[in-house]
């Protein structure tokens, strides 16, 4: 309920209307930029990879057309990189050499903005999967860090005593845990449950009953749901644009027509697939940290659909959509590097994704577009469906 929440509060500001309607989406899908630049950045530590990385983000259809209609998935996938960033600033800090409170800030950050987006959509439980699993390889790394310093006792490793990790890892580590459970568990339930306030369908129930009437709802309407549609897609189908969504459309005249679809820009989904490969080599062959949280981040948002068999469609595929940007913009940083005639490269590739995101701008829209243009210069495949 929470994300219609969102769309509801800016119907009491602005009116029922479709300004009042779409701008608390518009203004989530704004936000969404300087968190992913902060993430990029944290990431990257180059300010001209961070603004290649938003950027490309910036001129993506999906997020353009997604952030201007009145659905929730603008809300989760906001919420999905607002926790991933929390997540990344907390394994990036170490248990001993600063207040172990300090930790837990971000740490529960993390967790209250999972509880935000679980709460905007059931599908922020699967980017939560995706935390989990990368807090526990991180614990288990700070295990070995432990096992380490307690073979060499005296020793030291950049500048912190082996004997003060030996001391604190398994108080550290235990409180750790019990902040996990609070901010990860229980304060997400709180969440998700009070944005049931205002979801009142006069039936008397209490809250927490009205709450959970509507999981089983949900689940039995989703698990038996046997419907098809024309322009319903696969997963498998999501990261080649096999298929717009086809949102709107409208005939001006015999030669020129309007439409809406939900898709992606090509240089960056298309660049997404052998990114993602070069964040499994990396991942494997280098043991790239870096590599290995977008790659999870990204599977955690993804891997979920493969196992779904109802009808679905390629706006699902938007959560996914911060990290193959990510992912595109660590490959561009581990093969550029500091070399900067390879950077001019870097620029002209995003140059070429924003002058696509210009021509296609019409059948993102809903602006008068010429028929001929669209067959000629958009319809790049058969079953793209851009305008009627």
């Amino acid at each position: 309920p929470l994300g219609k929440a969102f769309i509801a509060l800016g119907m009491l500001i602005f009116g029922v209307s479709p300004f009042g309607w779409r701008i608390m989406g518009t203004l989530f899908g704004i936000a969404m930029l300087p968190v992913l630049y902060l993430f990029a950045k944290k990431m990257f530590k180059k300010t001209w990879m961070a603004g290649i990385a938003t950027t490309l983000f910036a001129f993506d259809f999906m997020h353009f057309t997604q952030t201007r209609i009145a659905t929730i998935d603008v809300f989760v996938t906001f919420f999905v990189i607002l926790m991933y960033f929390f997540m990344y600033c907390y394994i990036k800090r170490s248990f001993y050499d600063r207040p172990i409170a300090k930790t837990f800030v971000v740490l529960a950050a993390s967790g209250v903005a999972m509880g935000f987006g679980v709460a905007s959509k059931w599908t922020g439980a699967y980017a939560g999967a995706g935390l989990g699993v990368i807090f526990f390889i991180d614990l288990y790394r700070r295990y070995r860090e432990y096992k380490f310093a307690k073979a060499d006792i005296d020793g030291t490793t950049n500048g912190i005593s082996h004997r003060l990790v030996v001391e604190k890892f398994p108080r550290y580590t235990f409180n750790t845990l019990i902040i996990c459970l609070i901010f990860f568990v229980f304060v997400p339930a709180i969440i998700y449950t009070l944005s049931y306030l205002p979801f009142n369908d006069l039936s008397g129930e209490g809250l927490v009953a009205r709450m959970l009437r509507n999981q089983q709802t949900m689940f039995n309407y989703h698990s038996n749901l046997n419907a098809t549609h024309p322009y319903s897609s696969n997963w498998y189908q999501w990261p080649f644009i096999w298929k717009p969504m086809f949102y709107y459309s409208k005939q001006i005249s015999d030669t020129v027509g309007a439409g809406i679809s939900a898709f992606g820009n090509p240089l960056v989904w298309y660049a997404g697939i052998p990114a993602a490969i070069y964040m499994i080599y990396l991942m494997i062959a280098k043991k790239d940290r870096n590599a290995m949280f977008l790659f999870l981040g990204y599977l955690a948002q993804y891997l979920p659909w493969m196992l779904v068999t109802r009808c679905v469609f390629i706006y699902h595929y938007f959560p996914s959509v911060p990290f193959v940007v990510m992912m595109v913009g660590y490959s561009i940083y581990k093969i550029v590097g500091d070399n900067k005639q390879r950077r001019q490269w870097a620029y002209i590739y995003v140059a070429a994704a924003v002058l696509l995101f210009a021509m296609f701008y019409p059948v993102l829209s809903g602006h008068n577009v010429s028929y001929d243009f669209v067959n000629t210069w958009l319809k790049w495949f058969d079953k793209w469906v851009l305008v009627l």
